[in-house]
Protein backbone atom coordinates (compact mmCIF):
# COMPACT_ATOMS: atom_id res chain seq x y z
CA UNK A 1 0.00 0.00 0.00
CA UNK A 2 1.44 3.65 -0.97
CA UNK A 3 2.40 5.86 1.84
CA UNK A 4 -0.33 8.66 2.50
CA UNK A 5 1.65 11.86 3.22
CA UNK A 6 -1.27 14.31 2.65
CA UNK A 7 -2.66 16.49 5.34
CA UNK A 8 -5.94 18.34 4.38
CA UNK A 9 -4.96 22.62 4.67
CA UNK A 10 -8.19 22.81 6.02
CA UNK A 11 -7.42 20.32 8.84
CA UNK A 12 -4.24 22.18 9.61
CA UNK A 13 -5.81 25.60 9.49
CA UNK A 14 -9.18 24.46 11.71
CA UNK A 15 -7.19 22.88 14.14
CA UNK A 16 -6.86 25.02 18.00
CA UNK A 17 -4.25 22.23 19.18
CA UNK A 18 -1.40 20.25 17.71
CA UNK A 19 -2.56 17.88 14.75
CA UNK A 20 -1.07 14.18 15.33
CA UNK A 21 -0.68 11.89 12.55
CA UNK A 22 1.08 7.83 11.83
CA UNK A 23 1.09 6.42 8.83
CA UNK A 24 2.33 4.00 7.29
CA UNK A 25 2.94 1.99 3.80
CA UNK A 26 5.55 2.28 0.98
CA UNK A 27 7.30 5.06 -0.73
CA UNK A 28 9.46 4.76 -3.81
CA UNK A 29 13.37 6.07 -3.68
CA UNK A 30 15.80 5.48 -5.25
CA UNK A 31 19.35 7.01 -4.22
CA UNK A 32 23.04 5.39 -4.95
CA UNK A 33 23.03 1.79 -4.41
CA UNK A 34 20.08 2.17 -1.82
CA UNK A 35 16.69 1.98 -2.75
CA UNK A 36 13.10 0.82 -1.03
CA UNK A 37 10.12 -0.71 -3.26
CA UNK A 38 6.86 -2.50 -2.43
CA UNK A 39 8.75 -4.87 0.00
CA UNK A 40 9.95 -2.47 2.58
CA UNK A 41 7.91 -0.55 5.15
CA UNK A 42 7.88 2.96 5.82
CA UNK A 43 5.92 4.59 8.90
CA UNK A 44 5.73 8.42 9.89
CA UNK A 45 4.45 10.14 12.84
CA UNK A 46 3.89 13.67 12.63
CA UNK A 47 2.68 16.52 14.92
CA UNK A 48 1.98 19.74 13.29
CA UNK A 49 0.05 23.27 13.14
CA UNK A 50 -0.59 26.64 11.80
CA UNK A 51 -0.13 29.73 13.46
CA UNK A 52 -0.09 33.15 11.88
CA UNK A 53 0.67 31.09 8.85
CA UNK A 54 3.98 29.61 9.78
CA UNK A 55 3.65 25.62 9.73
CA UNK A 56 5.43 24.12 12.30
CA UNK A 57 5.75 20.23 12.71
CA UNK A 58 7.72 17.53 13.61
CA UNK A 59 8.63 14.36 11.91
CA UNK A 60 9.97 10.89 13.24
CA UNK A 61 10.01 8.78 10.46
CA UNK A 62 11.01 4.45 10.64
CA UNK A 63 12.03 2.97 7.86
CA UNK A 64 13.22 -0.51 6.42
CA UNK A 65 15.47 0.06 3.04
CA UNK A 66 17.69 -2.85 0.80
CA UNK A 67 21.16 -1.35 -0.37
CA UNK A 68 23.88 -2.94 -2.68
CA UNK A 69 27.42 -3.13 -1.58
CA UNK A 70 29.40 -1.56 -3.92
CA UNK A 71 32.25 -4.26 -4.02
CA UNK A 72 30.28 -7.71 -3.85
CA UNK A 73 26.73 -6.39 -5.12
CA UNK A 74 25.23 -8.36 -2.94
CA UNK A 75 21.94 -6.81 -0.95
CA UNK A 76 21.22 -6.47 2.54
CA UNK A 77 17.93 -5.02 4.31
CA UNK A 78 18.29 -2.74 6.57
CA UNK A 79 16.60 -0.43 9.08
CA UNK A 80 16.88 3.39 10.18
CA UNK A 81 15.27 6.08 11.83
CA UNK A 82 15.29 10.05 11.29
CA UNK A 83 13.14 13.15 12.97
CA UNK A 84 13.51 16.29 12.10
CA UNK A 85 11.77 20.05 13.10
CA UNK A 86 10.09 21.86 10.58
CA UNK A 87 9.23 25.62 11.03
CA UNK A 88 7.90 27.43 7.00
CA UNK A 89 6.42 30.43 6.39
CA UNK A 90 3.48 29.84 4.10
CA UNK A 91 3.44 33.62 3.13
CA UNK A 92 6.08 33.52 1.43
CA UNK A 93 8.55 31.31 -1.41
CA UNK A 94 9.89 28.32 0.28
CA UNK A 95 12.13 24.99 -1.23
CA UNK A 96 8.90 22.76 -0.92
CA UNK A 97 6.75 25.13 -3.04
CA UNK A 98 3.95 24.52 0.14
CA UNK A 99 0.70 27.45 0.25
CA UNK A 100 -2.39 27.78 2.18
CA UNK A 101 -4.45 27.69 -0.87
CA UNK A 102 -3.64 24.16 -2.02
CA UNK A 103 -6.91 21.42 -0.92
CA UNK A 104 -3.74 19.29 0.68
CA UNK A 105 -0.04 19.74 2.44
CA UNK A 106 2.45 16.93 1.33
CA UNK A 107 4.77 15.67 3.56
CA UNK A 108 6.45 13.41 1.01
CA UNK A 109 9.29 16.07 -0.29
CA UNK A 110 10.28 16.14 3.47
CA UNK A 111 9.80 12.26 4.36
CA UNK A 112 11.82 11.53 1.03
CA UNK A 113 14.71 13.94 2.16
CA UNK A 114 14.91 12.78 5.93
CA UNK A 115 15.52 9.15 4.22
CA UNK A 116 18.34 10.00 1.64
CA UNK A 117 19.97 12.32 4.66
CA UNK A 118 20.34 8.52 6.30
CA UNK A 119 21.91 7.15 3.03
CA UNK A 120 25.29 6.24 2.08
CA UNK A 121 25.92 6.27 -0.94
CA UNK A 122 28.70 4.03 -1.02
CA UNK A 123 27.26 1.17 1.45
CA UNK A 124 29.72 -1.61 2.02
CA UNK A 125 28.48 -4.92 3.54
CA UNK A 126 31.14 -5.38 5.76
CA UNK A 127 34.36 -3.13 6.17
CA UNK A 128 36.63 -5.72 4.92
CA UNK A 129 34.37 -6.71 2.03
CA UNK A 130 36.87 -8.99 -0.94
CA UNK A 131 34.36 -7.39 -3.82
CA UNK A 132 34.17 -9.47 -7.03
CA UNK A 133 36.64 -11.48 -8.64
CA UNK A 134 37.47 -9.33 -11.65
CA UNK A 135 38.51 -12.39 -13.79
CA UNK A 136 35.32 -14.53 -13.13
CA UNK A 137 33.05 -12.33 -11.27
CA UNK A 138 32.59 -14.87 -8.19
CA UNK A 139 32.25 -13.13 -4.67
CA UNK A 140 34.95 -13.43 -2.87
CA UNK A 141 33.57 -13.16 0.15
CA UNK A 142 31.26 -16.40 -0.29
CA UNK A 143 34.40 -18.58 -2.63
CA UNK A 144 38.01 -18.60 -3.81
CA UNK A 145 38.61 -18.62 -7.12
CA UNK A 146 40.07 -21.76 -8.51
CA UNK A 147 41.97 -20.54 -11.76
CA UNK A 148 46.12 -19.09 -12.19
CA UNK A 149 46.07 -15.56 -11.39
CA UNK A 150 47.51 -13.14 -14.31
CA UNK A 151 50.48 -11.85 -13.73
CA UNK A 152 51.21 -7.98 -13.72
CA UNK A 153 53.56 -7.88 -16.61
CA UNK A 154 50.87 -9.65 -18.62
CA UNK A 155 48.72 -6.58 -18.25
CA UNK A 156 48.29 -3.94 -20.61
CA UNK A 157 48.39 -2.01 -17.44
CA UNK A 158 51.66 -2.92 -15.96
CA UNK A 159 53.98 0.12 -17.21
CA UNK A 160 51.71 2.73 -15.19
CA UNK A 161 53.15 0.67 -11.87
CA UNK A 162 57.01 1.92 -13.07
CA UNK A 163 55.33 5.87 -12.53
CA UNK A 164 56.30 7.85 -9.79
CA UNK A 165 53.48 9.23 -8.60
Amino acid sequence: MSLDTKIKTVDLINSKQTLELSRSGQLPIKYGCNFTNDENNLAYKSSSKIHDDILTFHLLVEFEYQAECGRCLSIDICQNTNSRDFSLNLNTENDYELNLDSEFVDFEPFISEMIIDKLEINYLCKINCKGLCSDCGLNMNKNDCNHEEKKLKESPFSSLSQLDL
